[in-house]
């Protein structure tokens, strides 16, 4: 007898939450949670607010009520062999909105809320509604300009291009005519370049009163490669030296700028306390969570630029939410934006860029004419085995996969994974791996030592198992120590490199930090940072938080980095089940700069690029007309 027929009052709940704790679908955290917002026992509504404690674990924003499967609403039917095993608690085959609406937890100063058929975690739903609200009044904001000027600027900047549209040009004026942008692209397509150039008009613009300009970044490593690319575009651009006096180079992370107050939620700077700031730009906004954007926005000067800068198509943020694919989610390569006549003829008579007709999809979306999209590889051309196997993976293009692997590019390399592969793949690891520990043996500058060490990295889409970080940590560890370069014979050793996993907002140490642990004029160990502003930080070890070492880092950890010589590995078919995802594999491929070395089966490559992850947000509704 199915579950839907039965009694619902006759069903065995205690059982049934006994098989969702064996089966890892829910944590005891989550069961007594539920019982606190429903306390009417276990009805249809503590079912509910249990799948929105689930969707909120799982970094979603909210619960998508029309989407719940009510025949197996905790997806059972993947584990449970026992076909006899009832998979479903429910008494009836939906909720009624108009009940739950009704339920005393749920409303306006109430833990839960529920938007359309979207239920809530009140926190996670005010962030939502004021992240929105925010970028609905940017969107709306008049910009005064030297139209004249700007357009002379522009042709400046941006000389005649061969090309049919110049999507820089196109995302530079865009941001100078806006007060809120979007900058979206892949690796190499010249978000910093433009960003650059961006800046240097805007200065120009404004010179009679400088314009007070801010850059971060999500974690201290994405910042310091922000400064990098900054430094590197001004130099290429050779700009007046008054000028380029003008533009930032150092930047720094959103906690930073915002204002760390230890052991608390808040930063000093809020809505009361705004940011002194006239152009603030965010690079890796994809990796920016959905409560940061919005402490961050909140915390903006009313007259203040905003301009996000990422790819849409790389992982979204650790933590909940999903921002930048929610803005960009309409955005296809080959394509223009769906861009309003208006702007369009604003853009042909300012940029000289005549875009091609699109469209109408996406016309009820406000912020259609705030994003940019770059689509030109300037780093990865038609000879490029990175970029063709990046754009075959995001694409979920089968036939070009094939293509790729077949030709034999320089730049990558595939192994299938067998135990042969996998055991060469340390040993590369641990030859690369030499050159930043010789140099430490030769006392080199730690500048330099940092350099090396970022160079090569490993990465992993699991931590356990011999396919993980935990595991290839290890065997990494070990093979060094057999070829002489390292001792670990405590819990810290000369060489040994760390990655900080827990915030400590009074040490100024972040999540994703990486540290090498050094010895000092006196023997003593300490371990040695590099922050964003290039500045070496030495700590001693026993006043580190969490860590973990970092011979192999995770790929969701990668984010914000790139490494001249990137190496990933994949878990064969029977272990890689629904980890392995297109976002994933894409995201791996684009950290590499120079080199890309695969060592994974064909057949999870293939099924991962099937499968595209998404989370459930409101965002993009709160923003449509």
């Amino acid at each position: 007898m199915s579950q839907l027929s039965m009694d619902f009052e006759a069903f065995d709940h205690h059982s049934f939450i006994t098989l969702l704790l064996e089966y890892k679908r829910v944590g005891k955290a989550d069961i007594a949670l539920a019982k606190l917002l429903n306390q009417q026992g276990y009805d249809d509504h503590f079912y509910v607010f249990l799948l929105l404690l689930i969707a909120h674990g799982r970094q979603h924003s909210c619960l998508e009520l029309d989407s719940i499967n009510y025949q197996d609403p905790f997806e059972l039917s993947y584990a449970v062999a026992d076909r006899s095993v009832e998979l479903s608690p429910f008494s009836s085959t939906g909720i009624a909105f108009a009940a739950l609406a009704q339920h005393p937890a749920i409303g306006e100063d109430k833990p839960l809320r529920l938007y359309g058929n979207k239920l809530y975690l009140a926190r996670l739903a005010n962030y939502e509604a004021r992240l929105a609200g925010h970028f609905e009044m940017l969107a709306k904001a008049d910009v005064t300009l030297d139209e004249a000027k700007l357009s002379a600027l522009l042709a400046s900047f941006f000389p005649a291009s061969e090309e049919d549209i110049d999507w820089q040009k196109v995302a530079c004026t865009l941001a100078i005519i806006k007060r809120f942008c979007v900058i979206t692209g892949g690796p190499g397509t010249g978000k910093t370049t433009t960003v650059t150039k961006l800046l240097a008009i805007l200065q120009s613009l404004y010179n009679s009163a400088p314009l007070t300009i801010k850059l971060v970044a999500p974690t201290g490593k994405a910042a310091a490669r922000l400064s990098e690319s900054i430094i590197g575009a001004k130099a290429r651009l050779n700009l007046p030296p008054a000028l380029a006096d003008l533009l930032p180079e150092q930047a720094q992370t959103i906690h930073r700028l915002l204002g760390v107050i230890p052991n608390s939620v808040h930063y000093r700077h809020n809505q009361d306390n705004p940011l002194h700031v006239d152009v603030l730009i965010v690079d890796e906004a994809s990796m920016v969570d959905l409560s940061l954007m919005a402490k961050l926005v909140d915390a903006l000067p009313k007259h203040a630029r905003l301009i996000l800068l990422g790819d849409k198509d790389q992982l979204a943020s650790v933590d909940t939410g999903n921002v930048l694919s929610d803005l960009c989610e309409n955005l296809v390569l080959g394509q223009a934006p769906h861009y309003s006549q208006a702007l369009k003829a604003k853009l042909a008579e300012l940029s000289k860029q005549n875009l091609p007709e699109s469209g109408d999809t996406s016309a009820d979306f406000m912020l259609e004419d705030n994003l940019a999209f770059l689509q030109k590889s300037h780093r990865f051309d038609s000879r490029s085995g990175i970029g063709q196997l990046a754009f075959a993976v995001n694409s979920n293009n089968k036939r070009q996969l094939d293509s790729v692997l077949g030709q034999g590019y320089s730049d990558i390399q595939h192994h299938e994974l067998n135990s042969e592969t996998y055991n060469a793949l340390i040993a590369r690891a641990a030859e690369q791996y030499q050159r930043y520990l010789l140099a430490i043996h030769h006392g080199e500058s730690e500048a330099i030592i940092h350099s090396e060490f970022a160079s090569y990295q490993l990465l992993v889409a699991v931590r356990e198992g011999p396919y993980g970080v935990n595991e290839l940590n290890r065997r990494i560890e070990l093979k060094l120590s057999q070829m002489g370069l390292v001792q670990p014979t405590g819990r810290f050793y000369v060489g040994m490199p760390i990655m900080i996993t827990q915030n400590d907002y009074q040490l100024k140490l972040f999540n994703g930090d990486i540290g090498i642990i050094l010895s000092d004029e006196q023997g003593e160990l300490q371990a040695s940072f590099i922050d964003e502003q290039g500045c070496v930080r030495r700590f001693y070890p026993a006043r580190l938080p969490s860590f973990d070492r970092v011979y192999v880092m995770t790929i969701h950890k990668s984010q914000g980095s790139e490494f001249a010589y990137t190496a990933m590995i994949l878990p064969p078919i029977q272990r890689a089940q629904q980890g392995i995802n297109r976002q994933l594999i894409y995201t791996g491929i684009t950290r590499a700069k120079q080199q890309f070395e695969l060592v994974a089966q064909y057949k999870v490559l293939v099924q991962g690029m099937n499968r595209s992850v998404s989370r459930s947000s409101g965002l993009r509704s709160r923003l449509s007309n």
